[in-house]
């Protein structure tokens, strides 16, 4: 092989970290040559290192009794769920790529993500998606939309991973900028975890996957040419990995993805006492005219690294050979502590992997920290009439995709495969108490405030998690941001990220892993256009019994309806206020971790004593479209009143937090009220389930049968 000419654009300016690699160099006792300067360039960027934004997200609590693989350890976090058996959760991004060709970079965001998870030894069982487009009426929005959730769809499908559509949102700032975030959740014996704690020297490294190619070479800030998937050769190479994996022939696996080869060999060296020598003529090529650039950097899908003891290199091949994915041996663990690159013997590059690698010895860029201006909440009650006609008014919002869109999904993802559906997805597995997963991310509150928009995103989904009948345990995070060169912008990400700090603590919800997105926005007119700050949250939670699962469904006619919480005369933030005040500041909710944490308790104090049938929280669309959602499913309807001291379209449509709707029988109604009344927690009657009729205040607004034609036909999603 020769070292042919780079062939590479390289962004980073290698000029502001002069003083960096002098030092690297005087520890080398060498001057760095060509290839090693562009190794760094390529692993200092943004995107792998996290250089502006790792002070924060380290202050983030990843630490808990339960915690086996925390934050920033290894591909994937895990945490102990009992029974001898471990979750393992990751969360991931292809924001750019997606916008490029949203089929390719959707189903490679699926397929890295379940290789993050499948690295820990877990087989991957559920994934969720939290997506974000433009204005609906775009023909690009809808072209976007129809190729993620194809992409999504057919990767998912063919790794035998259940899909969930549970977190759609359209906004103008993703225009040109959609948002394709992920989860994938495995399990995996505790005993079975590869943790990569036995290392020693003489171990082989394997590469093992697909051919090494030019593929998804990034040029600019993540929007260079998009990787290809191959999810029928995934489907093999995660299958022989399990495999492999029960047998405990592997020591540690490593998924390649950012600058491929050089992140996953300095990953793994950067964690252990010792080195590694890897052979490039080893390595195997789907073209032979590639740089040497371009095989250490190499986005291509479908590979990992392993490292092997010398003893089960049989076993490994043999388990490979069979399922007809390449296995080939690139290097060995060595004495000395370098990362070093043999092309034909000669040492073409070498490093101290710690200099690579994000949260060793990678630097770090202190950008200035301006913190937001805080805007004097807004009595948008005093500047909006309040509307003379309520029906009209519901027709409206009934056309809102943000409103039909999640309904929708309620409709079809959850409840066609679940006849108990739940605020969160639960899942049951043989052996082991049942799991439950939510995402959260509503920008709008971001967009006002970050730290408190966030701080909502985490209560949102404890919240959900609560109504379910589980016990919130940790989070992934995927923070989705503008340019780092926008003062604005940066500010919000370290407001958001110190609002999810504070909130994981408050929750003790540690975070197990998570990933950071920047660069995203457009230029129209020469002006720069961010998306709206989105922090995206992902759940897990455990029930302690499976007949704590309660759905958010109406299961009677005559069942009471209670609300618990308190309703307030507040629209800020609302989808209702951003339907009737489009393009004006649209404020945050009320919003108090004390309030969230005292209703989360009743409400599991109330499923542990069986006495409500439904549990729904009231977030995203208020109060009225909680209730049609609730009703929809088995067609019944409600008949409420609202609060004189509310003026009705708050009562109605308002997102103020910290409340839960609940349906009681008859029969508990007494037991129920006597309950509450211990709780010392704020609650009232809105009325009582029917038959299929809707109304408010005496006043018909429908039959649910109509609702559910509304709703079908507002939504993209069938």
């Amino acid at each position: 092989m020769k070292n042919k000419a780079n062939t590479l654009k390289i962004t980073e300016n290698l000029e502001s970290y002069k003083d960096v690699l002098l030092a690297i160099s005087e520890k080398m006792g060498r001057d760095l040559n060509e290839l090693e300067q562009q190794i760094y360039a390529a692993m200092w960027a943004e995107t792998i290192s996290y250089k502006s934004s790792y002070q924060w997200i380290k202050s983030l609590p990843t630490k808990d009794d339960r915690v086996v693989v925390g934050a920033c350890v290894a591909n994937s976090g895990a945490i102990d769920i009992g029974n001898g058996m471990c979750c393992v959760f990751k969360m991931g991004s292809h924001n750019h790529p997606s916008g490029i060709d949203p089929y390719e970079g959707a189903a490679t965001c699926v397929g890295d993500v379940i290789r993050d998870v499948v690295s820990l030894g877990a087989k991957p069982i559920v994934s969720l998606n939290s997506f974000r487009f433009g204005n609906l009426n775009l023909d690009r929005t809808q072209w976007l939309m129809g190729e993620v959730k194809k992409g999504v769809y057919d990767y998912s499908s063919l790794q035998y991973v259940k899909n969930i559509n549970s977190d759609v949102c359209f906004n103008a700032s993703y225009d040109c900028n959609p948002l394709v975030n992920v989860m994938v959740a495995g399990l995996v014996p505790k005993e079975n975890l590869i943790l990569g704690k036995d290392i020693r020297v003489g171990n082989a490294v394997f590469l093992v996957g697909q051919l090494t190619s030019d593929d998804g070479l990034s040029t600019d800030n993540e929007s260079g040419d998009v990787a290809k998937s191959s999810p029928d050769l995934s489907s093999a190479l995660l299958r022989s990995i399990l495999e492999l994996t029960k047998q405990k022939a592997l020591l540690h696996v490593e998924n390649m993805d950012m600058a491929g080869i050089v992140t996953a060999s300095s990953a793994i060296a950067a964690k252990i006492d010792y080195g590694i020598d890897i052979e490039l003529n080893q390595i195997p090529l789907l073209k032979d005219d590639l740089t040497i650039e371009q095989i250490l950097l190499s986005r291509t899908q479908e590979r990992m690294m392993l490292v092997v003891d010398q003893k089960k290199i049989e076993d490994v091949m043999n388990v490979f050979n069979r399922s007809e994915v390449i296995c080939t041996q690139i290097g060995t663990i060595v004495e000395n502590k370098t990362l070093t690159f043999f092309d034909e013997n000669d040492v073409v590059a070498e490093f101290f992997p710690e200099d690579l690698v994000m949260g060793y010895s990678a630097p770090q860029k202190n950008r200035v920290y301006v913190p937001s201006v805080e805007v004097n909440h807004r009595d948008f009650l005093e500047r909006i009439p309040e509307p003379d006609d309520y029906w009209k008014l519901i027709r409206h919002l009934l056309k809102d995709k943000n409103i039909g869109v999640k309904l929708n999904i309620q409709l079809h993802d959850q409840i066609e495969e679940d006849h108990s559906p739940s605020d969160a997805i639960v899942l049951y597995n043989k052996g082991i108490n049942p799991l439950c997963f939510t995402i959260s991310g509503n920008s709008n509150y971001c967009n006002s405030n970050a730290f408190v928009g966030t701080q909502i995103n985490m209560a949102m989904a404890v919240r959900r998690i609560t109504c379910s009948g589980g016990k919130a345990v940790a989070i992934n995070d995927c923070l989705n941001f503008g340019s780092l060169l926008d003062e604005k912008v940066y500010a919000q990400l370290v407001e958001s990220v110190k609002g999810l700090a504070e909130a994981c603590e408050f929750y003790e919800t540690p975070v197990l892993g998570g990933n950071v997105s920047f660069y995203n926005e457009s230029t129209v007119q020469g002006h720069r256009i961010p998306i709206q700050p989105t922090p995206v949250v992902a759940m897990l939670g455990v029930l302690e019994m499976p007949q704590d699962h309660t759905s958010y469904i109406f299961r009677q006619k005559g069942d009471m309806i209670f609300l618990i919480g308190q309703s307030r005369n507040d629209i800020a933030g609302s989808q209702y206020l951003q339907c009737i005040n489009k393009g004006e500041p649209l404020g945050i909710p009320h919003f108090s971790l004390y309030e969230e944490k005292k209703v989360n308790e009743c409400v599991q104090k109330l499923i542990k004593q069986k006495l409500i049938v439904s549990a729904h929280s009231v977030d995203e669309g208020g109060l009225f479209f909680n209730l049609v959602s609730s009703a929809m499913p088995l067609g019944f309807g409600f008949d409420i009143t609202s609060p004189a001291e509310v003026r009705k379209d708050a009562f109605l449509f308002g997102e103020s937090q910290s409340r839960v709707v609940v349906s009681v029988s008859m029969e508990n109604e007494d037991d129920f009220i006597d309950a509450m009344m211990e709780f010392g927690v704020s609650f009232s009657t809105l009325g009582h389930v029917t038959k299929g009729e809707l109304r408010i205040d005496d006043i018909p607004f429908g039959y649910i049968d109509d609702y559910k034609i509304d709703f079908k036909l507002s939504s993209p999603f069938d």
